[in-house]
């Protein structure tokens, strides 16, 4: 090669170099977004700009066919909102930026990039992702399961930086505790009726919408517990029954006041007694351990808050075949 050649050749590499570089610089910065942004309170025209990128570039990756890229665009969300300080007062500006977008992958795109938009709204962690949280719960919005599943376990988890109005609580609560009475899932039932229970002690929810949501919590498993004696709901649903009433002892009681928990303990004492007489399915192991250890919680509650008054007709759960009770689940 002639020395002519080789300097040509030089010279149009970093040319070439010179004019890549600011375009991968600005794909850089479009895929992250500084605390000096997420502390902000307030988004100026010149911050907007830089914001609307960033969720643009984050939405594109959602849509794509790579799982990959997917991933990638949820992580790029989750980890500014998750992983860096964030202003509680520049959450809901942000978020009211990019749930359209969300609401829209939510509600038209495959499950695997729904999945994904689903845990980008929990990471925002503010009022109205938690309203389409709740939303996604119910059949009637949400007719996948799995997606329901990821909804209503990212309420059932909740950990609130912005506090919420009586009003905007109220509303999430109805919305849930409407979900779990019609829900046929009882892994997606136990996150509903947990959920309730993480609002009846949140310090981020006014009292009086704690109170609705022992009130909502104590109905709706009432309700449960009458659908599964009829026969209107799967037996298996007394799953999410247990594992309500063993995640409240164990996640709540210590939150909450004696006062509140004698009261809710005396509400639920009609619903313990029902449970003690329900008839245990013979149709496999699994489900008659399940019937028998939510036996031996409704026991401890009653030994530990109702004074050991276990009153229930029959002194316990009856089988529906001539064999004894199955043993306790080990």
């Amino acid at each position: 090669m002639s020395m002519n050649r080789i300097i040509i050749s030089g010279v149009f590499a970093v040319v070439g170099s010179l004019s890549i570089a600011p375009i991968a610089f600005a794909q850089l910065a479009a895929t992250r977004l500084s605390e000096k942004i997420t502390q902000s309170t307030s988004i100026d025209p010149t911050t907007k700009v830089e914001i609307t990128k960033f969720i643009e570039q984050s939405i594109k990756n959602l849509k794509s066919t790579d799982s990959l890229t997917v991933r990638r665009g949820r992580e790029m969300i989750v980890s500014a909102m998750t992983k860096q300080k964030v202003s509680p007062a520049f959450r809901p500006l942000f978020a009211a930026m990019i749930l359209p977008d969300l609401k829209k992958i939510i509600s038209d795109s495959s499950s695997f990039q729904a999945t994904n938009a689903l845990e980008i709204v929990k990471a925002l962690q503010c009022p109205d992702s938690i309203a389409l949280l709740a939303e996604q719960t119910a059949t009637k919005n949400q007719p996948s399961a799995s997606l329901r599943l990821v909804a209503a376990g990212g309420l059932a988890n909740l950990r609130t930086p912005i506090e919420l109005t009586s009003g905007q609580a109220d509303g999430v609560l109805n919305i849930i505790a409407s979900s779990a009475v019609k829900e046929t899932d009882w892994m997606i039932a136990a996150y509903d009726l947990q959920a309730l229970s993480t609002f009846s002690t949140s310090p981020q929810v006014p009292k009086t919408s704690q109170t609705l949501a022992r009130t909502a919590l104590v109905r709706t498993l009432g309700a449960m517990v009458g659908q599964i004696r009829k026969g209107t709901t799967e037996p298996e649903m007394i799953r999410a029954v247990n594992r309500t009433l063993a995640i409240y002892l164990r996640d709540q009681v210590p939150l909450a006041t004696q006062a509140d928990v004698a009261a809710l303990m005396k509400a639920l004492e009609p619903t313990l007694k029902e449970i003690k007489t329900l008839t245990v399915p013979n149709e496999s192991q699994s489900l008659a351990d399940a019937y028998t250890q939510t036996n031996k919680t409704v026991d401890t509650i009653f030994k530990t808050f109702l004074g050991g008054k276990d009153s229930a007709s029959g002194g316990g759960a009856r089988s529906n075949s001539a064999s004894a009770n199955p043993p306790a689940q080990k």
